[in-house]
């Protein structure tokens, strides 16, 4: 069907082409005047088929125009019996027309670009940032009111500064903004345009999010952000989702496989191994309750064993001490217990498993936070 189509186009071209230079030949002057002048300032190259039209005799000048008449009818009729359309008269194309029809093919928001310039979307457009209460009830979640307003549930957790989701409840009033973004507290030494820089936001949309008529800002004032997205460390702190280091110390072995310290067999190591001086504080590395306390001297030795929210379990191995008991509900940073080398250990380190659905998972893998 392609090659049908372009021997079509061919055969098309090949026949205006004859046609045009019966044309010229027939009318003096065609050549100069007809021509359409698609670019202005661009010479148009002159035809000089009519001179030599005016060097012959004018009645075998007839005759040969009606000969040439005669064969383009001819194959203009053996062509259309073939199944082809007829040839379209010859019109002048103007520049306008060009445009139009190469326009025709962008979308209207690009219509009027130039290269390399950026047109802003209607959407973009920043006006001063505005709020409404809303009082939550009973099977509100924050997510779906983010999505019913068209904003980021990040952005009403950092608009309302909330600092764990599991603790807000119906009857409590949050305020819901109408552009999504975050609050910025303004430090010493900022200026907007290293804010806009830190946040990758146009400056002059964080002018008009604040109703800002200049760039002057001091330490201590309270901006928002348009567009901004909450930290990672502070959404997954609202969501549940962030857990901190249990304890200081140098990393001595990651999760993954390993070759076992006392045989040197490679194995599969659950959990990160992190070194530090006996007596070092371990703390709940997330909210949660003490489900298992015990002393297995041939394994972790000394353990506790924490169940957190959303499925996920948390291990700390190789203790000196323990100081909370099994049943205890804990806050995320409380001590439990403090570092030692009991069970089957080389020296002083706290072992750290994390587990989701009783399926370990790597705490390096995207989970702690310092």
């Amino acid at each position: 069907m392609v090659m049908e189509a372009l021997h079509k186009k061919q055969q098309v071209r090949k026949r205006r082409s004859a046609l045009e230079r019966l044309r010229l030949l027939l009318v003096p002057g065609a050549g100069e005047t007809d021509v359409p002048l698609l670019f202005p300032g661009e010479q148009t190259v002159v035809h000089h088929e009519t001179r030599i039209f005016t060097r012959i005799h004018p009645q075998k000048a007839a005759v040969i125009g009606f000969a040439l008449m005669l064969f383009a009818a001819l194959t203009v009729i053996v062509t259309a019996g073939n199944g082809k359309v007829e040839i379209p008269p010859l019109e002048p194309v103007s520049v306008n027309s060009i445009r139009s029809s190469l326009l025709s093919y962008a979308g209207q928001e690009s219509a009027n670009q130039g290269s390399g310039t950026f047109m802003l979307p209607e959407g973009a457009v920043i006006n001063s940032v505005s709020s409404r209460e809303y009082l939550l009830q009973r099977g509100d979640t924050l997510s779906e009111i983010a999505g019913s307003n068209g904003l980021d549930v990040g952005t009403l957790i950092a608009f309302n500064q909330i600092s764990d989701v599991r603790k807000i409840f119906a009857g409590t009033t949050i305020r819901i903004p109408n552009v999504d973004g975050v609050p910025y507290t303004v430090r010493s030494g900022d200026s907007l345009a290293s804010i806009s820089e830190k946040f990758s936001i146009n400056l002059n949309y964080i002018l008009d999010a604040n109703d800002l008529q200049t760039e002057l800002i001091s330490a201590g004032d309270q901006l928002f952000i348009p567009g901004g997205k909450i930290s990672e460390y502070d959404y997954k702190k609202a969501m549940g989702t962030l857990f901190i280091y249990p304890t200081r110390g140098r990393l001595t072995s990651p999760f993954g496989y390993r070759n076992d310290p006392f045989t040197g067999v490679r194995s599969m190591h659950y959990g990160v191994d992190l070194a530090a001086p006996v007596g070092t504080a371990i703390v709940s590395t997330m909210a949660g309750q003490i489900i298992a306390v015990g002393d297995r001297p041939a394994g972790y030795g000394k353990y506790i064993v924490v169940r957190h929210a959303q499925g996920f379990q948390s291990l700390y191995g190789h203790l000196s001490r323990i100081v909370v008991r099994k049943g205890q509900y804990v806050s995320q940073g409380q001590k439990i217990g403090e570092m030692g080398s009991s069970g089957r250990s080389t020296g002083p380190h706290l072992h750290f498993s994390l587990y989701r659905n009783n399926v370990p998972i790597n705490p390096l893998n995207g989970y702690l936070y310092r």
